[in-house]
């Protein structure tokens, strides 16, 4: 049985996914400590903000773009190099502009999130200059997502997450004797991200040539975004069911309690990295199961499930046992957060449980569906953030979101069942290079 398990290769590149997301996790949490201890906690709250800004604004700017490029191409065939390739020519040009787009859209609204979101505390050209950086992050995105569509997860995993926080580290390093001053740091993050971005590319760059370019013609921009637009209410609410709160802290509180929220939320994220480490391993198997050998998908799909909700309840336990330890490294004043990363923690769990039936939505093309469901958590999550803001603080953000994530969860799996997404399977039709293009 033991040499059956460490043969098992959903399990053993899922392990090595876990590993190379467990080294991002840990460069990210060094940043993050670097930061409340280094900075005063009005500063930290900040920068931790406008890290939730720049992802957020690049997140809207790819309109699913990059859940499309997943599709597409882990669909594809191995030998179809030329597809595959020109996909992601494609979707460099798409995101490239959308990117400038939203970048000005930054530029504009940047008085406006200064004084509503900051609290005035934030350098203005320092805070326009910042939208530079959502099209190179959009660059370690689209690249991350490639390489898990091939199935070069460990590199796809540490490009995503351990990247842009080793740029940060090494840019912080230089200039340590004055980040600290005028509020450098916010440059300084803008210029990582500027860094990863670049180096992103390079690690994609060969997959750009191919031999036969006249044979595959990657899609034009009206129809990625036809095919995007549908794909992107499931990554942007998804997005905002994961930072709303720590938005809506910024707009109610002021930015000493965004630092700690982020803190809190930050440390429960570590149910999402390992989440994160197994989606980049079992999707892409997923969607090429459904479109290659589809009578085998009913038995992966729940292999699939119960290694998620195994991770994921064990990393869950281990977290709130060691809460108090965890905080108290940021800083001792950050032990305030622990009831409200409690609530956070069974939230994630929550959350990461319908993973693997969301994935089902998206391949049998039920989007909709899903995105009803997100919606509707979406709404509740924003109504409660207010209710309970106000009322109790962070503890309040935290509750908000523990009873989105519920309602979540329990939704998906109604739908799941009464769609008889996995029950009702047919073997699909196989899809020909101009049906893709």
């Amino acid at each position: 049985m033991f040499a059956k398990i460490l043969n098992n290769p959903l399990l053993i590149q899922s392990l090595w996914s876990i590993i190379a997301r467990f080294v991002g996790v840990g460069l990210n949490f060094s940043v993050a400590i670097l930061i409340t201890r280094q900075l005063p906690k009005s500063e930290a709250g900040i920068l931790f903000l406008l890290m939730t800004f720049v992802t957020g604004f690049a997140l809207f700017s790819r309109v699913g773009i990059d859940q499309l490029l997943m599709k597409e191409v882990a669909s594809a065939h191995e030998d179809e190099q030329s597809f595959r390739s020109s996909y992601l020519r494609s979707t460099y040009k798409f995101v490239a502009l959308l990117s400038v787009i939203f970048s000005i859209i930054w530029i504009v609204a940047s008085p406006w999130i200064r004084n509503y979101f900051f609290d005035g505390e934030i350098n203005l050209n320092d805070l326009m200059f910042a939208g530079i950086g959502i099209l190179f992050f959009n660059f370690v995105i689209l690249n991350s997502t490639y390489l898990k569509a091939i199935q070069n997860t460990i590199i796809a995993v540490l490009s995503q997450n351990a990247l842009p926080a080793i740029t940060f580290l090494i840019i912080l390093a230089l200039f340590w004797n004055s980040f600290k001053s005028n509020q450098l740091y916010i440059n300084l993050y803008t210029s990582s991200l500027v860094l990863a971005g670049l180096i992103a590319i390079t690690l994609t760059k060969k997959h750009l040539s191919i031999k036969d370019e006249k044979k595959s013609q990657g899609p034009h921009f009206k129809s990625l975004l036809g095919k995007a637009i549908p794909l992107a209410p499931v990554s942007i609410f998804s997005f905002l069911m994961i930072f709303a709160d720590t938005i809506m802290v910024g707009l109610y509180l002021p930015n000493g309690d965004v630092a700690l929220y982020s803190v809190a939320a930050k440390v429960s994220f570590i149910v999402l990295f390992f989440l994160g480490a197994l989606e980049a391993t079992i999707y892409p198997r997923l969607l090429n199961i459904y479109k290659q050998q589809p009578t085998q998908l009913k038995s992966f799909f729940w292999q699939s499930t119960a290694l998620v909700l195994g991770v994921v309840l064990t990393v869950t336990t281990v977290m709130y046992l060691l809460s108090d330890w965890i905080l108290f490294v940021f800083g001792e004043s950050y032990t305030e957060a622990k009831q409200a990363l409690g609530l956070l923690l069974i939230a994630q769990f929550l959350r990461a449980a319908s993973i693997t039936f969301s994935f089902m939505f998206i391949i049998r093309e039920k989007v909709r569906y899903l995105n009803i469901i997100l919606v509707l958590a979406l709404i509740i999550n924003l109504v409660c953030n207010v209710i309970f803001i106000q009322k109790y603080g962070i503890e309040g953000a935290a509750l908000a979101t523990l009873i989105s994530n519920g309602v979540l969860l329990f939704s998906v799996l109604a739908l799941f069942m009464t769609n008889k997404l996995l029950t009702t399977l047919t073997v699909p039709t196989k899809n020909t290079q101009g049906d893709k293009t």
